[in-house]
């Protein structure tokens, strides 16, 4: 299958590599879109840690093909990724601030994400996004992100607020 990996800091190669298989309790989706992130250019000219090499990509959606043992998904089903996995035991993670987990691991940056033609990924971070277009559903995380950046700032109606 065909990937855009990141090999090394400023250097990115689209290239062949093996299909996937799901391990337990994972899935296997056929990307059918995925966008490009302002972390992804951070990653590509070193400025946040990742792993590489790594196939990019923590926006994407498509459709489940296959899956692991213990998973209830069905086949046929339009997903989109939430890209991070939080430990679920660090101190941030007990206090119910997973986004702070101190060991996540983030699909795209540190594991293999959806800038390929198959994606592999826990069950548990997969979103069933029904109808939706894949385009519009690449869209979730970014505007989850933008939703939740409101839901801290609580502007008011009437109030002036600029978004950077």
């Amino acid at each position: 299958m065909r990937a855009v990996r990141l090999q090394a800091v400023g250097r990115i190669e689209m290239m062949k590599v093996p299909d996937l298989s799901p391990g337990a309790g994972e899935i296997l989706v056929r990307v059918q879109a995925a966008g490009i992130c302002g972390t992804d250019r951070h990653l590509f000219k070193g400025e946040f840690p990742c792993a590489p090499p790594v196939t990019l990509g923590h926006e994407f959606a498509g459709e489940i093909i296959a899956t692991g043992d213990g998973v209830p998904l069905a086949l046929g089903l339009r997903v989109t990724c939430d890209p991070n996995i939080a430990c679920g035991t660090c101190d941030q993670c007990l206090r119910g601030r997973v986004n702070l987990c101190s060991r996540n691991v983030a699909i795209g940056i540190h594991r293999d994400g959806g800038f390929a033609d198959l994606a592999v990924m826990p069950a548990h971070r997969a979103i069933p996004v029904g109808d939706l277009h894949p385009h519009h559903a690449a869209f979730a995380e970014p505007l989850a992100c933008t939703l939740h950046g409101i839901d801290l700032g609580a502007p008011v109606p009437g109030e002036r607020v600029i978004v950077l």
